[in-house]
């Protein structure tokens, strides 16, 4: 995952230098809270994963406090809401699960719990299965380009 391109992205979208549609805070909220839910799948957190996480709370303008203990509670926490998250805008859905894709590879792994999980995102927002695979087989293809550098942040 490049972690840098994916700053750069949130970012911009902070400053309101994007030319697309701005995230609400309920979407923030949800966007984190998959993200979430997404490195927990595999039953453990990398330093990685822990790190992008860190970041990506900072970036949708989350409090490190309020993220830390979120993480640190992830794993033994039952009350956490498991639905997959339904976004305002089919398009908010597709930048996050591109996203979503670079963070499930953070540890190098990509299990099949991750790949489900996904697949209900996908789904709960409109878009098919086959649209998460052929994005997972671009990425698969060529983990280091650009276009899959994560890009959540142009939306906040």
């Amino acid at each position: 995952m490049n972690l840098n391109v994916l700053m750069v992205f949130l970012k911009l979208v902070l400053m309101g230098e994007s030319t697309t549609m701005k995230m609400r805070l309920l979407d923030k909220s949800e966007c984190f809270r998959a993200f979430l839910l997404l490195i927990g799948r595999d039953k453990s957190i990398s330093t990685h994963e822990r790190k992008s996480l860190l970041e990506i709370g900072r970036i949708l303008g989350f409090e490190n406090r309020f993220c830390e203990t979120s993480i640190d509670d992830l794993l033994e926490n039952k009350y956490i809401n498991a639905d997959p998250p339904k976004f305002s805008h089919v398009a908010i859905a597709e930048t996050f699960l591109r996203d979503a894709i670079n963070v499930a590879f953070a540890d190098d792994k990509f299990n099949t719990e991750e790949v489900r999980w996904l697949e209900s995102i996908a789904v709960a927002n409109g878009l098919s299965e086959m649209w998460l695979h052929d994005e997972i087989s671009r990425f698969c293809g060529d983990p280091g380009q650009e276009g899959f550098a994560l890009r959540i942040g142009e939306l906040v």
